[in-house]
């Protein structure tokens, strides 16, 4: 199956894409909101420069390691897929890890709250050249950060740092301060939503409900709902309709999630109703 990176990477990541082809850099920082496409850029973007160094191997990290499958797991599952991969890897969850048949290479999972896992990293050949950091905000520091670069990237003649997180509102967090950090090396890229293809606004631009477990597909579909809230307060009037009867509805119910967009303030819903005969959506809010 032939490939074309062009078309499967959004327009704004081509020319972080295009510095590391280059070998212009080393360390990609990238900060965004939810939907800006940062992490299913960078998953592709791992998978993609794993194959173009068969001698190095990819270690994917969060702060807790619960949080792996359901995030960063499935994240590489679907880029390899993306990319046409998926019958020349083995992806398994026990152990959590993606290898490529072909050479052996392996993407593997961690959290660093087991940092015993890491210092006992053992690999078939070769080193570590890939480090992604997903959420890094929710890391302690960045000498935590230090500390497992030091563990994971030692050994290799090429090394590869990823770094992503979506910018916690306080300016003074270290993650925020990091990202203003200049050295070699080191590209710092930021994008939103609105830097993205309008088609992903609605279809999302990371792992697809059919690729997903059932607990993804949901976390997914309200992925998407966030990206699209954007457009839907443009075309839906919304107004207070005060104490309503829903007894008569046959509407869907959703635990409680949050609805984020530029520009809008963020607010919950406990649950949501579609009367199908006067095409109206009634959202209870607590």
């Amino acid at each position: 199956m032939e490939v074309r990176l062009k078309e499967k990477i959004p327009g704004v990541f081509w020319p972080v894409h295009q510095a590391i082809r280059r070998s212009e850099v080393t360390e990609v920082v990238a900060k965004g909101g939810r939907g800006s496409g940062k992490s299913s850029y960078l998953s592709m973007e791992l998978v993609w420069q794993l194959l173009r160094h068969p001698d190095c191997h990819a270690v994917v990290l969060r702060k807790v390691g619960g949080t792996l499958r359901n995030s960063v797991y499935n994240q590489i599952v679907w880029a390899i897929g993306e990319l046409g991969c998926a019958g020349y890897f083995r992806c398994t969850v026990s152990p959590m890890e993606c290898t490529y048949l072909p050479t052996g290479q392996k993407i593997l999972f961690f959290g660093t709250d087991d940092p015993g896992k890491l210092k006992s990293l053992k690999l078939p050949f070769g080193a570590v050249g890939i480090c992604w950091f997903e959420e890094l905000d929710q890391f302690d520091g960045p000498e935590e950060v230090r500390n497992v670069e030091q563990t994971v990237l030692r050994g290799g003649s090429w090394t590869l740092t990823l770094k992503s997180f979506n910018p916690p509102a306080m300016a003074r967090s270290w993650a925020n301060r990091y990202a203003l950090e200049t050295r070699p090396g080191k590209l710092v890229h930021h994008s939103t939503y609105r830097d993205l293809p309008r088609a992903c606004w609605a279809s999302g631009s990371g792992p697809t409900p059919s690729t997903c477990s059932g607990r993804t597909r949901r976390r997914s579909a309200m992925s998407t709902a966030e990206r699209s809230w954007a457009a839907v307060r443009r075309c839906l009037p919304i107004c207070s309709c005060g104490p309503c009867r829903t007894t008569s509805w046959n509407g869907m119910t959703a635990s409680t999630t949050a609805w984020t967009g530029a520009g809008t303030p963020t607010w919950a819903y406990n649950a949501a109703a579609y009367d199908a005969a006067r095409r109206v959506l009634v959202i209870l809010t607590s």
